[in-house]
């Protein structure tokens, strides 16, 4: 029995079942999702592999075109993937179509071994989880604590919504998400940007493939799931949840409320998507009694290596002119170092009208944010505490505001900073990450803020310490100075032209502080 590759463009509302697909399986091969991908403004093509004139497996692909290239994106390779015959078909598409990128995704595949493939210039192993919904089974494999959680969830009155259209709806979403975002950040899991997420939603819901299924509480959405859907599986594409929502277990309560629903409607099996191994998102997941499934995703490049290099250079001019200047022709800038022995007294600063130091916890850092300059200043914060570790960040609240953090780090830690700045004994440490919400400053909560992390490092045996910041700084400086640092030397930054990877530091210290 011979196989053979098989490709066609989907256009308008052209059904899979004509050309002998079954849909109902899949949540990832379904006419929905085709539309889904064609609201998006991309090229949706079915490729797969077929027998005696019958289709033996198959998938959906996506055409994103740009003006140095084109990417081939197959979200959820089929089981015909393990096969030559597939992928030498993929190739001569890829060819066909002028595509330089292909993306071999595996959302919901089947467990398969992915062979190395052409032009491979990433391979990444993740884990899913699938839940069979068999009648009554799927309740008695879950684990006591998200009993626990959908027991407390019904308690405080949680309901659950379903929702097939509307922005609103959507943009509850995204907000949930970047609730759930921030706080596998603080975590130091990795993290995958979502800026252009809630047009993907919104187009999953705009043409059926995808349905939301939201936790309420009190009127207000605390808990949010988007699942694909095909007549027999879902799909759980994203779901983020409120801190008020953990406080109540709405995780649990929505997910175990969706695959009962989903069973209902004759559904068989609720894959709840990946998650990295060891992290707390894999531990919730597997408390559903989910089977694990091992994938491999793969990103290739397939285009002419000139291009290739064309494009990067003219991406790197086009975003990032300054960068690309200094891989032109070389850069240099200039570092101002301060110091303070911890046992020499300081003008005492006393604490502004309001103010509070305190040491913060990894959920100080991590909870709500309210406007737009807090979200992102504690996001910036989040990415300092995954770089940095837990239990070195310091903070100045107004009120019961976060107004000011500021971060004292040990020799290791500062040792991994790329390039090489300071060279710190074992009894010294250095200030840094310091940063004040705009609405606070010119209130001296920043040399407050130093003056207390000096103190609290001479009470933890630290004899010295640094505090660094570009010469062209002023007010950061000031604010050092204020405190009572001193200047203790200057560095000069240095990046040769055309050699981004290597970077000169030249120290000139003295023996002030």
């Amino acid at each position: 029995m011979k196989e053979e590759f098989f490709s066609q463009r989907i256009t308008g509302n052209s059904g899979l079942a004509g050309l002998g697909i079954d849909p109902s399986d899949h949540p990832f091969l379904t006419d929905a999702y085709a539309q889904a991908i064609q609201l998006l403004g991309q090229e949706c093509w079915v490729l797969g592999v077929c027998a005696d004139g019958e289709v033996r497996s198959a998938a959906i692909a996506a055409v994103r075109r740009g003006r140095m290239g084109a990417t081939l994106e197959i979200a959820s390779l089929p089981a015909a993937a393990a096969g030559t015959v597939f992928w030498d078909g993929v190739y001569d598409l890829a060819k066909k179509l002028k595509i330089t990128d292909l993306v071999a995704g595996t959302f919901g595949s089947p467990g398969f071994a992915q062979p190395a493939l052409r032009g491979e210039i990433s391979r990444k192993e993740r884990v899913e989880y699938a839940v069979a919904l068999e009648a009554g089974e799927f309740e008695s494999r879950l684990c006591s604590n998200h009993r626990k959680n959908i027991r407390r969830a019904r308690a405080a009155g949680l309901t659950l919504r379903r929702c097939l259209h509307g922005a609103e709806s959507a943009a509850e979403h995204a907000r949930m998400i970047a609730y759930s975002r921030m706080r596998r950040a603080a975590r130091g899991e990795a993290v995958t940007p979502g800026a252009a997420e809630t047009e993907v939603h919104r187009a999953y819901l705009a043409s059926g493939a995808g349905e939301l299924f939201q936790a309420v509480h009190e009127g207000e959405v605390v808990s949010s799931l988007l699942v694909l859907r095909s007549a027999r599986a879902a799909y759980c594409q994203s779901t983020g949840t409120s801190p008020e929502g953990m406080h109540l277990g709405a995780s649990a309560f929505l997910f175990h409320g969706a695959c009962r629903a989903l069973h209902m409607e004759g559904v068989r099996t609720m894959n709840l998507g990946g998650a990295p191994a060891g992290s707390s998102l894999a531990e919730f997941k597997a408390g559903f009694g989910a089977e694990q499934f091992p994938l491999v995703e793969c990103a290739c490049y397939v285009g002419p290596m000139w291009l290739k290099k064309l494009r990067s250079g003219l991406r790197l001019a086009r975003t990032d002119r300054a960068q690309f200047r200094k891989l032109l022709s070389g850069n240099s800038y200039r570092m101002c170092v301060f110091a303070h022995a911890t046992h020499a007294p300081l003008a005492r600063i006393a604490a502004p009208e309001g103010a509070r130091f305190q040491a913060l916890s990894e959920s100080d850092l991590t909870r709500a944010a309210g406007g737009k300059e807090e979200f992102e200043f504690r996001q910036r914060q989040l990415e300092r505490l995954r770089g940095f570790g837990a239990g070195r960040a310091y903070g100045v609240y107004v009120g019961d505001k976060l107004a000011h953090v500021s971060w004292l780090l040990p020799p290791e830690t500062v040792a991994l900073e790329r390039p090489k700045f300071l060279a710190l004994q074992a009894d010294e440490a250095e200030i840094t990450g310091s940063e004040t919400l705009p609405g606070y400053r010119g209130r001296k909560l920043y040399p407050f803020a130093i003056q207390q992390i000096v103190q609290v490092a001479h009470d933890s045996g630290i004899r010295r310490v640094f505090m660094k910041t570009r010469k062209e700084n002023l007010p950061s400086q000031a604010g050092i100075l204020k405190a009572g640092l001193r200047l203790s030397g200057e560095m000069t930054v240095i990046t040769p032209p055309a050699i981004p990877g290597k970077t000169l530091v030249l120290r000139r210290f003295g023996t002030a502080g």
